[in-house]
């Protein structure tokens, strides 16, 4: 399992995206960074113990190659390879809890999960009944 990183690490993601991350999302990044689950892939921070697995961190995929048509409430959490990207809306300088669904295709926006932990047991199920098929 890949190491988590420090408070200081997530405070300066915070600063350079101008949003402060859940508590899910704070709790998960201490755990693990760049969390693979399913097809889905969390983006890091950026950690000075392993700068060449976290280079490309959630701070340059929202700010240097971050999609001009993405909506700017949106902050993009993960992805899945295929140009479809996690995300959570930010309001008033704080990221909420649910997780969006943002289609590269078309910018369209669907709720995918009420929190992060719910969108974690989620992707575990759907890959349990892909294994019993």
């Amino acid at each position: 399992m890949k190491a988590g990183v420090d408070e200081f690490a997530i405070k300066e993601a915070e600063g350079e995206l101008g949003a402060v991350f859940s508590a899910q999302l704070k709790e998960l990044f201490k755990l693990v960074n760049n969390l693979g689950i399913g097809d889905w892939i969390l983006y890091p921070i950026k950690g000075p113990s392993n700068l060449k697995k976290t280079w490309d961190d959630i701070v340059r995929q929202n700010t240097e190659i971050r999609a001009d048509y993405m909506r700017k409430d949106l902050i993009a959490i993960g992805d899945n390879g295929s140009g479809d990207r996690l995300c959570v809306k930010v309001q008033d300088g704080l990221m909420g809890d649910e997780i969006y669904l943002w289609y590269h295709e078309d910018g369209e926006l669907e709720e995918y999960a009420p929190n992060l932990g719910e969108f974690i047991l989620m992707v575990l199920e759907e890959d349990d009944d892909f294994d019993d098929e």
